[in-house]
């Protein structure tokens, strides 16, 4: 039988507790304690480790390498980048439209346009002027046109049974009932009892006559009257019927509106709206409406004085009202308390947040101060709140500033559908032109700007000339611009910098300072003319003002895209002034850049195109890279795409890779017509990189115990060169029987002159060398055949304590010519070169230029050293001083460019 799991585990307990007990029963065995013995430390001996062992105490680069290598491939020269469109410009803003931040909605072409000649008004315009205004007072030809004339201004008197009228000034008026006066006879059908007393006027002669008397008698019986059209006339006509209750207050609201519309050509109309704004305010028994019409009246008016004491002055319910704040903050907005007028205004906003007119004041408010995005949220609360609006005059007043809202950060779309809110384009065609100039559809707008009468019609004006410069009308966008700086003070400051954006267009410098400086005058604070004129000033080379006019923008705006593209322009061309890297410059030019990218609203091809430009000189090829492909993805002209896949070759030919860019140009070249630019760019680059294919370096840094095999060295006595901690050294003394000068020679450099392309070297001269004597530094010398003399030797160093060139030329005047460098720290270390340039399209002859510290500081023309020179080239390290006197040089860093043998 089997055992059950339970059995099993009881017997294995049976088994342990025996074991147990066993062992119990064993007796107990004692085990002695473990113990430890000391012993006594004994240092023993360190073994000794010198840092440096014994000698002289002067410390050598110790390398297995005794000779450096030959030759190695010069790295990836500099190549230029592809043509590109010009640097685009900001057009003339308009109000509404894009503000400084979003002024990039307003970009365009920035190309000089060259053979364009502005006419000037000639004297034959001038002297035919006063011809033309003699002509207007003459009268006019026919009798119906001297009796419309006339009836402008005097009163007619009609009789029955005759046609024609008589023509004259009714000065007194007899028999009319009480409280009738002469302004009832146009209405009266009957003029019995009537007596009417004109001062006659001749139609065809033009003379006022003597006063005779009409009345109704058995000769005359008067038809009708009617009076003279003059203003004051049309004013009685349309006010003096209206009654003063609540029941006609929208017809005397009409007849305010159409007096507030005179008043724009005649400011003593305005005391008759403010008198009918007075009698709103008594038929409505002084309501809040009646304050707002009262309000506008002053407003339009420009009284501030009276409109601060009518709100000020407001008592009982009103006072603590939206529109006594809203109209505070206005108030204190335009006297510049502008601290104050935001509290006011976001007061009435409080108070009526479902009522429009506070939000669209505020958002207004905003937009003014430059604080786009806020406005537009201020702009939003108005649009939802449109419908609390039943005055005409405030719903246009309301879309007005939505829509500005909305061109200011360049949202077209929306600023369309509030154009909706304003009645349309064809309600409102300067509102409908500025969207359209903002959108870039230019034609449009000029149509709409056309179509402007009324008020706006002096900005329509300028929108028009801003409309003709961005279609290349230049003679009919001068001739508009000068009209609106004559005629249209307030908008003196725009037209004056749309005359100079013109000039600056056409190339003539001079001319859009002249109209910049007008401009400064009327609006001191504009940062466009500012913008404007750094931009003119670094066209002409002028930096430094150039610098100060776009800081004076940039303070005003530090976020004008475009004056940091022209800062970054500035500072980059300051960088490479003169030949020499300014470091400071170029870096300030990177962070300019970055911030141009950084706040534009929206991404362009031409700030991917700049910043991988700035990427790519401050060394970041990667960069770089992802730029140049983020502006080609962008690009939507053939033009732009181009650049960037050029750009892009450069990049990477820079980066080593020689077989992609090849790849990339023969792509351009064979895709493009012959004579197109980027074609012949191409094929110029391919030209280049397999031309400095042929190249090669030789470099010797000097980094081992000797000079080895590969220099010859011209020893003076016992004593020569020495290479010491990884320079090449002359130290010592110079015999008084020899040459008076040591020099290490590059064994077989440039076995045939005509493959030489450029030698440099480091120097620095030691605490040992005496200032005032010797002369050390750099050669290179063409043998004549087989002999020891030369035909060209030119000598780069310092001569007597002072930077020196030499050249010296068979059957030509020698060259010695001290270089004014300034103050040079010849201690410390100097970088020389010597280098040959092609002169001219063949490339035959060479130019030898002598560069310090990477400054180019003689060109000289060479008539023995040819492409066909087939002499030995020799390059030498030379230290030279009085015989017996002391030298002390060091050399380091020598380089070698050479084509390749052919």
């Amino acid at each position: 039988m089997s055992l059950r799991k339970e059995q099993v585990l009881a017997l294995l307990t049976l088994l342990l507790a025996a074991w147990i007990w066993n062992g119990r029963r064993q007796p107990l065995v004692m085990v002695d304690r473990i113990t430890m013995k000391q012993l006594d430390y004994e240092p023993g001996k360190v073994a000794e480790t010198p840092l440096a062992g014994p000698g002289d105490g002067q410390l050598r680069r110790r390398d297995f390498a005794t000779e450096p290598s030959e030759t190695q491939p010069l790295p990836p020269r500099p190549l230029a980048f592809p043509p590109r469109a010009p640097r685009s410009i900001v057009m003339l803003p308009l109000d509404p439209g894009p503000d400084f931040g979003h002024a990039l909605q307003l970009a365009g072409d920035g190309a000089v346009v060259e053979g364009v000649t502005l006419a000037e008004p000639g004297e034959a315009e001038t002297a035919a002027a006063p011809e033309e205004q003699g002509g207007q007072d003459a009268l006019p030809s026919t009798r119906a046109e001297r009796e419309a004339i006339a009836a402008r201004s005097y009163d007619r008197v009609f009789l029955q049974n005759q046609s024609g009228a008589f023509y004259g000034t009714i000065e007194q008026v007899d028999g009319l009932p009480k409280g009738k006066d002469k302004y009832d006879l146009e209405k009266m059908i009957s003029f019995e009892g009537v007596t009417i007393h004109m001062r006659r006027y001749n139609v065809d002669s033009g003379k006022v006559g003597r006063v005779d008397p009409w009345r109704d008698d058995d000769r005359t019986k008067i038809a009708k009257v009617v009076l003279a059209d003059t203003m004051r006339n049309e004013i009685v006509r349309r006010t003096r019927d209206i009654a003063v209750d609540g029941a006609h207050l929208e017809e005397r609201a009409e007849a305010i509106r159409w007096l507030l519309d005179r008043a724009r050509e005649d400011s003593s109309i305005y005391k008759d709206a403010l008198a009918q704004a007075d009698l709103y305010a008594q038929g409505s028994g002084g309501n809040l409406e009646s304050l707002r019409w009262q309000q506008r009246v002053l407003q339009a008016k420009g009284d501030l004085q009276a409109e601060y004491a009518l709100l000020d002055g407001i008592s009982g319910v009103h006072r603590e009202t939206a529109f006594r704040y809203e109209g505070l903050g206005r108030l204190k907005a335009r006297l510049g308390l502008y601290v104050e007028a935001e509290q006011d205004l976001r007061r009435a906003v409080q108070l009526e947040p479902n009522d429009a007119r506070p939000h669209a004041a505020l958002a207004e408010f905003l937009r003014r101060r430059g604080r786009s995005h806020e406005a537009v949220a201020s702009a939003r609360r108005a649009e939802q709140t449109f419908g609390s609006l039943l005055d005409a005059g405030d719903k246009l007043q309301a879309a007005r500033t939505v829509l500005a809202c909305y061109l200011a950060v360049a949202d077209v779309d929306a600023a369309r559908d509030a154009l909706r809110l304003a009645g349309g384009g064809g309600a409102q065609p300067y509102l409908d032109g500025a969207v359209k100039y903002a959108a870039g559809e230019v034609d449009a707008a000029l149509v709409a700007f056309r179509l402007v009468t009324g008020p706006d019609a002096g900005r329509a004006q300028l929108g028009q000339a801003a409309c003709m410069v961005r279609l290349g009308q230049w003679q009919e966008a001068h001739d508009t611009l000068v009209r609106v700086a004559d005629l249209e003070p307030l908008l003196r400051a725009r037209a004056d910098t749309g005359l100079a954006l013109l000039y600056l267009r056409l190339g003539q410098y001079d001319n859009a300072l002249a109209w910049l400086d007008r401009a400064q005058e009327a609006d001191p604070i504009d940062p466009y003319q500012f913008y404007l004129r750094g931009a003119v000033l670094r066209l002409q080379g002028n930096l430094d003002a150039a610098e100060e006019a776009l800081l004076s923008c940039l303070r005003l705006r530090d976020d004008f895209v475009h004056a940091l593209v022209e800062m970054t322009a500035l500072l980059s061309s300051r960088a490479l002034e003169g030949g020499v890297t300014d470091a400071s410059a170029a870096l300030a030019a990177m962070r300019y850049g970055e911030r141009a990218a950084q706040l534009a609203f929206r991404p362009t091809v031409e700030l991917y195109q700049l910043q991988g430009l700035l990427r790519f000189f401050s060394g970041d090829a990667r960069l770089a890279s992802e730029a140049f492909a983020a502006a080609r993805d962008l690009a939507d002209t053939e033009q732009g795409k181009l650049f960037a896949k050029g750009a892009l070759a450069v990049v990477a030919y820079s980066r080593g890779q020689r077989e992609d860019a090849e790849d990339a140009l023969t792509r351009l070249s064979s895709d493009l017509p012959k004579e197109d630019p980027m074609r012949v760019w191409a094929e110029t680059t391919l030209a280049q990189i397999d031309d400095h294919g042929q190249k090669e370096m030789l470099g010797d840094g000097f980094e081992r115990n000797d000079l080895g095999r590969i220099w010859i060295e011209e020893r003076d006595g016992a004593w020569r060169a020495q290479v010491r901690d990884g320079a090449l050294v002359f130290d010592g003394t110079l015999s008084r029987n020899g040459a008076g000068e040591v020099f290490v020679r590059r064994n077989g450099a440039v076995p045939k002159g005509k493959n030489f392309l450029a030698v440099g070297v480091k120097m620095r001269l030691g605490a040992g060398q005496p200032r005032t004597e010797g002369f050390s530094g750099l050669r290179i010398t063409t043998q004549r055949g087989a002999g020891r003399d030369y035909d060209l030797r030119a000598q780069l160093g310092v001569r007597e304590g002072k930077p020196y060139l030499l050249i010296e030329e068979n059957q030509a005047e020698p060259v010695k010519l001290p270089l004014d460098l300034g103050d040079v720290d010849l201690a410390a270390w100097q970088e020389l070169e010597l280098r040959v340039v092609p002169r001219g399209d063949q490339g035959r002859n060479f130019n030898l230029q002598a560069s310090w510290n990477g400054r180019v500081v003689r060109s000289h023309e060479l008539k023995t050293l040819t492409a066909s020179t087939g002499n030995t080239l020799e390059t030498v390290l030379f230290a030279g001083g009085n015989k017996g006197g002391r030298v002390d040089v060091e050399f380091d860093e020598y380089r070698l460019e050479r084509r390749k043998e052919r």
